[in-house]
């Protein structure tokens, strides 16, 4: 089944227009929480940040949605 990643980070929204295959509604979950982890990982910013992600699946529902924020102490 077809999964759309939608993201936002301090860059902007992006929506996806091409899908990844994944066997399952949790396999696309594992995906967008690993994703979540990776696009935090690679910022070179040092002050606050908000990373999101949903997925839709090929009929346009929601099957996740996450946010990861940081805030510097």
């Amino acid at each position: 089944m077809r999964y759309f990643f939608d993201t936002v980070d301090p860059s902007g929204a992006r929506r996806d227009g091409v899908g990844v295959d994944c066997p399952s509604d949790n396999s696309a979950r594992r995906l967008a929480r690993k994703a979540l982890g990776e696009m935090f990982s690679e910022s070179l910013n040092e002050g606050d940040e908000r990373y999101e992600i949903s997925v839709r699946d090929h009929a346009g529902a929601t099957v996740f949605a996450g946010t990861l924020a940081y805030r510097p102490g």
